[in-house]
């Protein structure tokens, strides 16, 4: 009995020294509420008035309560959004009997999930183009003067992780001709992990960079996922002739609030007055909240609305503002996403289109008898599924474009619910086409679902996400192409591409070879129409 006493007050000691420390004053609270609670009925009516009652902050994150009552807010909407893509069209069930329509209301999620999957292999293999035209119907080309400066601004928003093996980040910056002057490891739902550095070679003018760091940790994901669409009033607009009134990403504007109120009187008071250009670079949660921050100095600095003083570098950004306000960001923010990096996807709006296109891949299965609805048919699926890519398709290249075009047009782009990339958007992909042409010269097969699944995990393991000199790391996903997008609203963004690199390609390895490589081709054009013209001469 004493030795399970003991082992149960070291579990609960450790339980305790393992529990972050915004955490513990929060965890001893809710004990002191929750033991109130069940004190109260046996209290005398004067002393339940003792129960603390405090003033609650709806915005602090670290607040078990408020974190779970945001989450649940979330969940709602998005059911709701997706109850309502499970009622019919009006227009169909005029023309629909009563059995047809039970059986279109049978949607087996789990079947339609895997089998676009697999269909997404086989246009891969049999029809990249398909897919490759997408990604250039989505933008034109990337303006020269766009790309410059963009793989150093690559590596200044990954600094702000300060997980480099080539050293600290003092030492880092040092290298790349940088001073820093301030470095907060803030390390708390709700608050961003942040540099500032100057430039030490101001021969071309004085620049400072604001570095916020991305998700990299659990309290950064407490962050992530307060996510709902929510309004907020601003003091000013951030743009001339804007509203003061807008919708974002909660947990992405709130961290940003707190941020821009810490390093405000440093920029207006210090670096604007010396003569400094404020650049802010991020990746992933960094680069949302780096595009907020911005918005949130322009309306406090009116000044900034008018000069080319603040510009932000957002690499693989989640969406994070409405329609409106997302486009008046072009002329501050560039936003890049690489390839099929699934958190620029991760809104509500993607999510419906795909769930359209499960849909139509539900109607086709069905069509087949291959709903899993009893024994023979879920044998049939199973079959279905172990022909990989090399089976017949439910539907063809042009016919699931035309599914995807169908469910693109039904997307309603102001619902208040759907938040953007904000900025111009520069969109690198690689070339299916080419993998496809590579596959066939080898005349490999492609990977069914399983092996999809488990390449993704795989890749997530070996990954050394900071590294620069990417040592292990094999075959890094790397985009050939590039095209800008005039806001967040282009067809590559607005369905979430199920590809085995969905989740690697928000790496930051992955980011980095794309951006050489796009600038590399691009050298390597300018070399190439040179030499033509003195030829010519």
């Amino acid at each position: 009995t004493n030795f399970a006493m003991e082992h149960q007050f070291t579990v609960k000691r450790d339980l305790w020294r393992s529990t972050p420390q915004w955490a513990k004053p929060r965890v001893t609270r809710y004990g002191r509420k929750v033991i109130n609670l069940i004190r109260v009925p046996f209290r005398k009516t004067s002393d339940a008035n003792e129960i603390e009652v405090g003033t609650e902050d709806l915005d602090d994150i670290t607040d078990f309560s408020n974190f779970s009552t945001k989450i649940q807010d979330l969940i709602n909407v998005a059911k709701n959004k997706l109850e309502i893509e499970e009622e019919n069209d009006p227009t169909e069930v005029a023309h629909t009997s009563e059995k047809e329509q039970e059986v279109k209301d049978d949607f087996n999620v789990k079947a339609s999930f895997l089998a676009l999957i697999q269909l997404l292999g086989q246009v891969k293999s049999r029809r990249a183009s398909a897919r490759d035209q997408i990604y250039r119907s989505s933008g034109t080309a990337v303006p020269d003067e766009l790309l410059e400066d963009m793989d150093e601004m690559f590596e200044l928003a990954d600094l702000a992780y300060d997980e480099h093996t080539d050293g600290d980040i003092k030492q880092v910056l040092s290298g790349m001709g940088y001073n820093l002057i301030k470095h907060d490891t803030t390390a708390v739902p709700g608050y961003l992990g942040h540099y500032i550095a100057i430039n030490d070679d101001q021969s071309k003018g004085k620049t400072a960079i604001i570095g916020v760091k991305g998700t990299s940790n659990l309290e950064d994901m407490f962050t992530d996922l307060c996510a709902s669409a929510v309004p907020y009033n601003l003091t000013n607009p951030f743009y001339e002739g804007g509203s003061d009134t807008l919708r974002c990403h909660e947990g992405v504007f709130i961290s940003s609030q707190r941020l821009a109120d810490d390093i405000l009187p440093f920029i207006k008071n210090l670096l604007l007055p010396s003569g400094y250009k404020i650049v802010i670079a991020g990746h992933s949660l960094g680069a949302g909240c780096g595009c907020l921050l911005a918005m949130l100095l322009r309306t406090s600095i009116p000044s900034l609305q008018d000069s080319d003083n603040l510009k932000v570098w957002a690499f693989a950004s989640p969406p994070v503002l409405d329609l409106e306000s997302a486009r008046a960001c072009s002329s501050f923010v560039t936003s890049v996403v690489n390839n099929c990096d699934v958190v620029p996807r991760g809104n509500i709006s993607p999510l419906v289109v795909t769930v359209r296109l499960m849909r139509a891949v539900n109607k086709r299965l069905k069509e087949r008898s291959l709903n899993m609805t009893d024994f023979q048919s879920t044998v049939a699926f199973l079959n279905k599924m172990r022909e990989g890519t090399d089976g017949e398709m439910l539907m063809s290249a042009d016919e699931f474009v035309s599914e995807l075009d169908s469910a693109l047009e039904r997307v309603d782009l102001e619902d208040p619910d759907h938040l953007y990339v904000p900025g111009k958007v520069v969109v690198m992909y690689d070339l299916w086409e080419k993998e496809q042409r590579k596959q066939q010269d080898e005349k490999e097969s492609q990977k069914d679902f399983t092996n999809t699944v488990k390449d993704w995990m795989q890749r997530l393991k070996n990954t050394n996400v900071h590294s620069k000199n990417d040592e292990g790391i094999e075959d890094i996903p790397t985009a050939e192409e590039a095209v800008l997008c005039m806001d967040g609203t282009c067809k590559a963004l607005r369905f979430i591409e199920l590809d085995g690199r969905l989740l690697d390609d928000h790496m930051a390895p992955p980011y980095r070879s794309s951006i050489a490589n796009i600038l590399s081709s691009r050298n390597s054009l300018a070399k190439e129409t040179t030499e033509g013209i003195i030829e010519e001469e």
